[in-house]
């Protein structure tokens, strides 16, 4: 009974921050785009440039919106985060990220090989974890994302121009860094944070497939 009690918990615990999240970033994404909408016509008759501008922004915002939606249907439907590619699943994180922070990110993914779910969650929660620092924290005004995989390796770096930080200050627990380091080491890849020159961050995580043992001896 206490472990059921404990599960009705956790799942409450998780649809109030899921309710949370709808609130606080998808309906003020959406309100900001309805605001615009309204006044575009007003604002194109009076300039076609201010107009193009607006019409960019709200095409931003609505781009956004979708993607933390996608983003949350992913939290409630833990399978379909499982079986998406990381490919598919990366760039919603940027998209969405920008229509909460407008902080653009410029996101480049190569490859498109399957990887172990074991693998690919952690490397999913990492980058989620450090646009989320990196819009709390930061006051970066660009973002890139990049990363490339193959059968056997993956490769996450994500790097702002943001203010940077002092290493010297920084915690166990500072800024969720304890987290994505706990990520990195249950996969067993190298994560790094490093200040950038001329300022900004770069976290860089590296993945390599264990090798394969030989069961047997050659005969």
């Amino acid at each position: 009974r206490l472990i059921a009690q404990a599960q009705e918990t956790a799942v409450f615990d998780e649809r109030q921050r899921i309710a949370r999240d709808l609130h606080d970033e998808v309906t003020q994404t959406i309100y900001s785009a309805s605001l615009i909408a309204e006044v575009l016509p007003q604002v194109w008759e009076r300039s076609s440039e201010e107009g193009e501008r607006n019409l960019a922004k709200l095409r931003q915002l609505v781009r956004g919106a979708l993607a933390e939606m996608r983003s949350l249907l992913f939290e409630l439907r833990p399978s379909a985060l499982e079986n998406a590619e990381l490919d598919t699943l990366l760039p919603q994180l940027p998209y969405a990220f920008t229509g909460r922070s407008r902080i653009p990110v410029t996101v480049t993914i190569d490859g498109r090989n399957p990887m172990p779910t074991e693998v690919k969650v952690p490397l999913y929660r990492i980058t989620q974890e450090a646009l989320n620092n990196i819009n709390k924290h930061t006051g970066a005004t660009e973002v890139t994302l990049d990363f490339a995989e193959d059968r056997d390796s993956a490769r996450l770096i994500i790097s702002d121009n943001g203010q940077g930080f002092d290493t010297a200050a920084i915690t166990a627990d500072s800024m969720g860094i304890a987290i994505m380091h706990e990520r990195a080491a249950a996969i067993r890849a190298q994560l790094e944070l490093n200040r950038r020159r001329g300022g900004g961050t770069r976290l860089s995580v590296l993945w390599r497939a264990a090798p394969l043992e030989d069961d047997g001896e050659e005969a």
